[in-house]
């Protein structure tokens, strides 16, 4: 069974850009990374040195929202003036009209069940349920007329993912633990296939700050990247630049493990 990745990005992530509009391509970038790399969830840990996380996290969840239920959740703000930046995410549970599995609000509960907004020509009728206005749920079309659902299970894979912030980094090393930094051991096959044989239910991939290595980021607490990793490591050795983006970090990591574990 491959387990589930997260990823945890400092909430520093945006901290050499000014420009609302870069900022928000930016992170539209991580995004694409954990939708195409099927991440469970992306941790934001706050860095005591700039925190965004309200920001970062506005755009990552907006992005994995399925289009026809964001205005229900996301009123406009100035977080999202520039969103039109970033290319669509287009994974599975952002459905085509045939599709019977969808994500949907709840928009209204009553003494017949609950309404639930799916993204068709009318709201679908939800019997015997309990569930809250605005909540956000799971469900299976089957019926089309009347337009009935019932709640299903989210499929295991590729069904976007969560957005959650933490205080501390600490607070991300859950799981397995991969500290990514160029000071680390080049991610050979075989420790790709140390990884694949080890019997884990997720993994936690931890990138630094653009500013500043997990190194520094943890010493503040008191710890270092051997203290708190299974494995420390570097996706790109050797590299060209004096200076990998974090955002580079990820699509080069996740690469290399997505082949790793398959």
């Amino acid at each position: 069974m491959i387990p589930k990745i997260h990823i945890a990005i400092p909430s520093s992530l945006t901290v050499e850009s000014a420009d609302k509009k870069i900022k928000t391509y930016k992170v539209g970038q991580v995004a694409r990374a954990a939708a195409i790399f099927r991440i469970d969830r992306v941790l934001i840990y706050r860095d005591s040195t700039f925190d965004d996380s309200n920001f970062i996290s506005t755009v990552l969840r907006y992005m994995e929202t399925p289009q026809y239920i964001r205005k229900l959740l996301f009123p406009r703000t100035e977080e999202l003036k520039y969103i039109g930046v970033v290319p669509p995410l287009k994974t599975p549970h952002h459905v085509k009209v045939e599709d019977t599995v969808r994500e949907g609000i709840v928009i209204d509960v009553g003494a017949e069940g609950a309404r639930v907004e799916i993204g068709l020509d009318c709201p679908a009728l939800m019997r015997k349920v309990k569930v809250r206005t605005g909540q956000r749920v799971t469900v299976k079309v089957f019926s089309r007329d009347p337009l009935e659902v019932e709640l299903f299970q989210k499929p295991s894979k590729s069904w976007g993912y969560s957005v959650e912030v933490v205080s501390s980094i600490n607070e991300a090393l859950n799981g397995l633990v991969i500290s990514t930094t160029k000071h680390g051991r080049p991610i050979t096959s075989a420790i790709l296939e140390e990884i694949a044989q080890r019997s884990v239910s997720s993994i936690a991939v931890v990138f630094g700050a653009p500013n500043r290595g997990l190194d520094e980021i943890l010493s503040e607490i008191g710890l270092s990247t051997q203290d708190v990793s299974d494995y420390v490591v570097n996706a790109i050795p050797d590299q060209g630049t004096e200076t990998v983006r974090t955002e580079e970090a990820i699509l080069a990591t996740l690469s290399v493990l997505n082949i790793g574990l398959h």
